[in-house]
């Protein structure tokens, strides 16, 4: 068992090239350790009864197949690629054992060593007993050859009958002689290192751990293959006596063996624990706990005892969040694995939970664990910032360590104290933040582990060591929901907890969320689920599909008696049309404009949302004089003391990201809970308004004294109606008698008349019932709780009594046609169920990736705002005062992370459409920010500053300006 160590894994940079053998040694014991100290208990009991081994057997057979996962780097076309870089190491290849005829070899384009690898492994395994009978997608060793394969992100396609009858798999690249008899001697060497792990002699195992493996195995390679780790075991290799001899490799092994847990414990990763899985001594701060919390407590306890799901359905304000991150504790303890994983629908929402759980994690953890944020801006949410600051220095700003893993293979594809919770630098690369312990992100990064996607093995490895809290699950379309069902059927197969909340969920709905998972988990028919109460819950054992339920009705802290007001305006933004909207408008809000109070009024566009407010604004101004600065943050200078009279802001989506940050803390402030200390609630009898979009919706902790709503969907509806008298210990105006949510809807029946742009947002048809619900029960108030399930399932009724059934008929058929549409393209571009063979269709699609990219809403533009003065230099600001860089400040041009922090803050989103093919070279970022990933795809809004104002641009019959009260105007014409 002495190998060639002149055959080389690593090469580019380095001094002299690193040899294989080296590498696959190094790779096998960090994947010893992700398994210990990573991979949770539940994950290691089922990979192992799949390969019918104990625990100790199957973590060495583990091993082995990381350590493999480079094996086709012994081939003639991967050697040779050192040539020139290296040529005096690689003249051993010029020798007559080494000779191959390379004029065989594909003529297409260089052979990956991860293809090459996949075709090997099969006859290389077979030669140490591992089953040959059976088809070949069934058997484990070629299975095992897709699973290496994979670890560049794309499982190659799977081997064929023939190809198993043929030397190697039938490449004839692989090279035969000296070349096969090396890479059996690197296999043999690497066993007999490990201990000699035994053959399985089982057929392939489930995709469900296949893919977790497969995790795994591209983490080890990732760890091993960083610069400073290939760099210090490249000097000790040669700095033994005779290297390669089956001792030096030996002694190399036990050196890197007491290396390997630093490494990884240097990368951040490992297991979350908690001190304590009490509810009281997880919230201190909870004095009395809500009824919902002590129901699950008491519910779970003694009840959880392996994987399983958890649905929790109340209104905002019931203390669902501290509900989840209670049960996530228990129920990942059942599996072995306290992680979570927070998944909620919005950046914005993702930010503000990260907050929440890092702080609980901070105070309930036994030793420190690493929190990441996971969505795509996450690396610039300032918050988010290493603790040290050192993200603006330029240390900070060195690269980090480089990993080495395909660098001359040019085909492949382009609590308590002294808790510490702050993410490694390593985790914050891309790919990566899913493998904290403990991980706060947008439901996108969960996702994409059911589309066909590269490394989506990373987010099936991340998400199995975790309980899955997904939040406002149901605010999702049909295409995010159908994605969403395949992903609970998956981490059920996968034996992954989950929890999920809402505040409105239809029964039928609730029930598929439920059935989706128990189908992964191999529960046959799980029929007649029944539907959580409201306020409720309902846990669901992952391996019997027992059901669970609160033994005695859920109580509430909420219970209250909420008057919806549907008022019927003409959609028209002339303020003397009687029943215009903004005279019902601007009557509504007289009380809170004269004696005070909080309101708000949230529109279904941000093009709607801007027009209110600037006619608000005008309003005021009558109404307090032509000294009102009520509106205009800038009058004082501070957020401390604002400008007077009536205090009015607008929030939406399309402001730049610093300052819609903001304004989101502003309204936070203005209109928080009463008694928190951070809220500064304007003193009465001074009156506040805000004027937003559906961005309020979610998340945001905000309480109103009276809200007024464009009509939308019932479930939008009483989202909205939680942020109106949200906590009781708020002072009210003596004007606000009790919680009301006023409806603008249109003038008559159904929705014919109402803005085209509604359709847009909302589905017509449920606009029609909902305001046609509403109207029928005009003079009776709904009891929250107790009213609001009939409501929202009342929506989706099958037999609708509708004043205008035909135009409702044709309504619903577009609905339900969009709704199958969306489906259909979901299921058109996800994963196929967690019971296939074959790994390749688990990244590789026929799917437009464009398609996938835009239904996530990866394809909204970012738009930079410039501007250009009299004499045509350009600048960041209005005032003309910080100038546009052409470049960064590094001496290569490129610029620090802390520098492309803050132009990414400048940033606005608009939707993607047809007026980018009016864009021009004016729209494209100067040289040397195109070097920069994230700048680089920035497009460049132009603005002209002049002596009588400042000029947008303009996009055939669309002009984009950015204004500092009223954000990205998009205006026709």
């Amino acid at each position: 068992m002495v190998v060639d160590s002149r055959l080389w894994g690593k090469a580019k940079g380095l001094e002299r090239p690193y040899p294989l053998m080296g590498h696959l040694v190094d790779t096998a014991l960090i994947a010893g350790v992700l398994w210990d100290e990573v991979l949770e208990a539940g994950q290691r009991e089922r990979i192992a009864a799949a390969l019918g081994l104990g625990r100790r057997d199957t973590r060495q057979v583990v091993m082995l197949w990381a350590g493999l996962h480079d094996i086709g780097k012994i081939m003639p076309v991967f050697q040779d690629a050192a040539r020139d870089e290296h040529p005096g190491h690689c003249g051993f290849l010029d020798e007559l054992r080494y000779a191959h005829d390379r004029s065989r070899d594909g003529q297409v384009g260089r052979v990956g060593h991860e293809h090459a690898t996949a075709k090997a492994i099969p006859g290389l395994l077979g030669a140490l007993g591992y089953p040959e009978d059976g088809m070949a997608e069934y058997q484990l060793r070629c299975q095992v050859g897709q699973i290496l394969g994979g670890h560049h992100g794309r499982y190659p396609l799977g081997i064929e009958e023939d190809e198993l009858e043929v030397a190697e798999g039938g490449m004839v690249e692989l090279g035969s002689g000296a070349w096969a008899r090396e890479r059996h001697e690197h296999v043999a060497l690497l066993r007999d290192l490990l201990g000699e792990p035994p053959a399985p002699q089982v057929e392939a195992v489930p995709v469900a751990s296949a893919v977790v493996i497969a995790g795994l195995v591209i983490v080890a390679d990732w760890l091993a293959s960083q610069e400073h780790v290939v760099e210090e075991r490249l000097a000790a290799w040669f700095n033994r006596p005779e290297p390669g001899t089956p001792g030096a490799v030996r002694a190399h092994a036990t050196e890197m063996s007491a290396l390997a847990p630093g490494i990884v414990a240097d990368a951040g990763l490992g297991r979350a624990v908690f001190r304590t899985h009490d509810f009281a001594e997880q919230f201190p701060e909870i004095t009395d706990p809500h009824p919902l919390q002590r129901s699950v407590e008491q519910g779970l306890r003694d009840k959880v005892s392996g994987p399983g799901i958890l649905l929790v359905t109340a209104p905002t304000g019931e203390g669902k969040t501290e509900v989840a991150l209670h049960a996530a504790t228990v129920m990942g303890d059942a599996v072995g694995g306290s992680g979570v994983f927070f998944a909620l629908p919005t950046q914005a929402t993702a930010n503000q939970m990260y907050e929440r759980v890092r702080d609980f994690a901070r105070r309930n953890l036994t030793d420190s664990a690493q929190v990441t944020l996971t969505h795509r801006d996450a690396d610039f949410h300032e918050r988010y910032q290493p603790a040290d600051g050192s993200s603006g220095t330029k240390g900070s700003d060195a690269p980090e360590s480089r990993v080495l893993s395909h660098d001359a293979d040019h085909s492949a594809a382009s609590g308590g104290d002294g808790v510490s919770v702050e993410a490694s630098r390593w985790l914050r690369q891309r790919w990566r933040g899913l493998l904290a312990p403990i991980s706060v992100g947008t439901i996108d990064q969960a996702l994409m582990g059911v589309l066909p996607l590269r490394y989506n093995a990373l987010r099936h490895v991340g998400l199995a060591g975790k309980t899955v809290v997904v939040d406002e699950a149901h605010s999702y379309d049909a295409f995010t929901h159908a994605l969403l069902l395949r992903l609970l059927n998956w981490l059920g197969a996968m034996g992954v907890p989950v929890v999920l909340l809402s505040a409105t969920l239809t029964g039928e709905t609730a029930r598929g969320l439920v059935r989706a998972y128990l189908t992964g988990a191999g529960i046959g028919s799980p029929a007649g689920l029944p539907t959580p109460g409201y306020p409720g819950w309902l846990y669901a054992d992952g391996r019997t599909g027992a059901v669970v339920t609160p033994s005695t009705p859920v109580g509430t802290v909420r219970s209250r008696a909420l008057d919806i007001t549907v008022r019927r305006v003409t959609h028209t933004y002339d303020p003397s049309v009687s029943d215009g909207r903004l005279s019902v408008v601007f009557e509504e809000l007289e009380q809170v404009a004269r004696a005070g109070g909080c309101a708000a009024v949230i529109c279904t566009t941000v093009g709607e949302a801007q027009e209110t407010y600037a006619a608000l604004r005008a309003h005021l101004t009558g109404i307090h004089g032509p000294g009102y600065t009520g509106w205009d943050d800038r009058a004082s200078g501070t957020g401390e003391t604002p400008g007077e009279g009536t205090l009015l802001r607008l929030l939406h989506s399309r402001f730049p990201a610093y300052r819609r940050a903001e304004l989101t803390a502003e309204a936070e402030s203005w209109f928080g809970r009463g008694d928190k200390k951070e809220t500064r609630r304007p003193p009465l009898p001074r009156g506040a308004i805000l004027v937003a979009t559906q961005v309020i919706e979610q998340s945001l902790d905000l309480d109103f004294d009276l809200v007024l709503s464009d009509l939308a969907p019932m479930a939008q509806l009483l989202q909205r109606a939680g942020r109106v008298w949200r906590h009781a210990a708020t002072p009210r105006p003596a004007w606000a008698a009790g919680p009301r949510l006023v409806v603008l809807a249109s003038p008559a029946h159904g929705t014919a008349k109402a803005p085209r742009s509604w359709g847009d947002v909302y589905s017509e048809s449920l606009l029609q019932r909902t305001e046609e619900l509403l109207t029928a029960r005009q003079g009776a108030t709904v009891a929250i709780p107790g009213d609001v399930q009939a409501l929202v399932d009342g929506v989706y009724a099958e037999e609708f009594r509708s004043q205008d059934p035909d135009e409702l008929f044709r309504r619903d058929i577009d609905r339900l046609g969009d709704d199958m549409a969306r489906q259909g393209l979901a299921h058109l571009v996800m994963v196929p169920p967690p019971a296939v063979a074959d790994l390749h269709g688990l990244t590789n699609s026929e799917a437009d990736a464009d398609l996938i990219a835009t239904r996530l809403g990866a394809e909204t533009v970012q738009l930079l705002p410039v501007y250009q003065d009299a004499h045509g230099d350009r600048w960041l600001d209005e005032a003309c005062t910080i100038t546009l860089p052409p470049r960064g400040s590094r001496r290569d041009g490129r610029f620090t992370r802390a520098e492309v922090r803050t132009l990414l803050h400048l940033v606005v989103p608009y939707r993607h459409g047809a007026w980018r093919a009016a864009c021009t070279a004016e729209h494209r970022p100067p040289a040397a920010w195109r070097k920069e990933p994230r700048l680089a795809r920035l497009v460049f809004l132009p603005h002209r500053v002049t002596s009588q104002g400042v000029r947008g641009s303009s996009f055939g019959d669309l002009n984009l300006r950015v204004d500092h009260a009223l954000g990205l105007r998009a205006e026709k014409g």
